[in-house]
């Protein structure tokens, strides 16, 4: 009897043993495979690995780590939470480290654009119903500034009962205000006005001009679309110019003859250039949005005798919309 309960007695301690060790040599392969990913510059693998290990054995250098994997991304607000995290951690209990960690962090975060969603005065925010890149926004976020990550964010809300999506592009160390154009929640509807009647006749001024909204929101999409493909045209050419200044200057004019230096900056001129394509092609989709929009619009009898149409136009020295028949 006494060698059985010695026997069990030891099995339950191998096993209290062998645990912590094993989530401990999990967390060592994992760490290894992160650092080869991260080498190879397999930014998302390497990161969500780096997260898995401090998920395994949570501590300051898992945490900086995770933090210093977004960076090299460019994902910079998910870095600068992280050093913040590390930055907590090492405060309270009073590790060395914590001083330069907050040194990181402050450095990194002048970089980390900063975004503010707005609402006119009298809006009702909760019907708004607003998301940021597909995650709704609490009320008490609107108005708020948004620590985000470089490149562009869509903002989605409803106005007038119609779902309704705004591209917002960000740069490196730049702050944003937005102003969605939503109507307020108190706005009456339109009353009938007299246009030169008999005293107790009226005409109903929304039958004179029917789709008049529709074709302004139109005009307006449409014409954010190209000011968009505008604004990416630019980016590319930046991008453009600094990624051959680049090659020139420290990669002796071949991609794989590039210093640390190198590296770095034809990193961020590629990460510039792709954020220039989905501008443009958000853009694309606005003008013809806006397009859709004006050329759908109901007309009035009077109106209709007479055809109308928007088009966009894109040539050598820009863009424009041209207009055309009888108004």
């Amino acid at each position: 009897m006494r060698s059985a309960v010695s026997w069990v007695l030891g099995v339950g301690l191998a096993i209290a043993v062998v645990a912590p060790v094993s989530a401990e040599t999990k967390a060592d392969a994992l760490f290894k495979r992160g650092k080869q990913q991260l080498a190879e510059k397999k930014y998302a693998a390497a990161c969500a690995t780096f997260e898995k290990v401090d998920k395994l054995d949570p501590g300051i250098g898992a945490k900086l780590n995770v933090a210093k994997c977004f960076e090299e991304w460019g994902k910079l607000a998910r870095a600068y939470r992280w050093y913040v995290d590390a930055e907590q951690m090492a405060t309270t209990t009073s590790d060395k480290r914590a001083p330069k960690i907050k040194e990181l962090a402050e450095a990194l975060d002048a970089d980390v654009p900063r975004l503010t969603i707005k609402l006119p005065a009298g809006s009702d925010a909760g019907a708004a119903a607003i998301k940021l890149d597909g995650e709704a926004l609490a009320l008490d976020e609107i108005g708020a500034e948004r620590r985000l990550d470089p490149g562009p964010h869509v903002i989605a809300f409803l106005a007038n009962n119609e779902h309704k999506t705004q591209t917002v592009p960000l740069q490196r160390g730049g702050s944003t205000e937005v102003t969605l154009e939503i109507p307020p929640s108190t706005s009456k509807p339109t009353k009938p006005v007299t246009v030169g009647m008999k005293p107790g006749k009226t005409i109903d001024v929304r039958s004179v001009h029917p789709g008049r909204g529709r074709r302004i929101a139109g005009i307006v999409m449409a014409s954010a679309g190209l000011v968009g493909m505008g604004v990416a045209g630019y980016l590319t050419l930046d991008a453009r110019t600094s990624y051959r200044n680049a090659l020139d200057a420290h990669c002796m004019g071949a991609t794989d003859q590039c210093d640390d230096v190198g590296l770095g900056l034809t990193r961020d001129a590629l990460s510039r250039a792709n954020t220039a394509t989905v501008v443009t092609i958000v853009g694309a989709v606005a003008v013809v949005g806006g397009v859709v929009l004006f050329a759908t619009a109901p007309r009035s009898r009077r109106g209709q005798e007479h055809a109308r149409y928007v088009a966009p136009t894109i040539g050598s020295d820009g863009g424009g919309i041209v207009f055309g028949g009888g108004f």
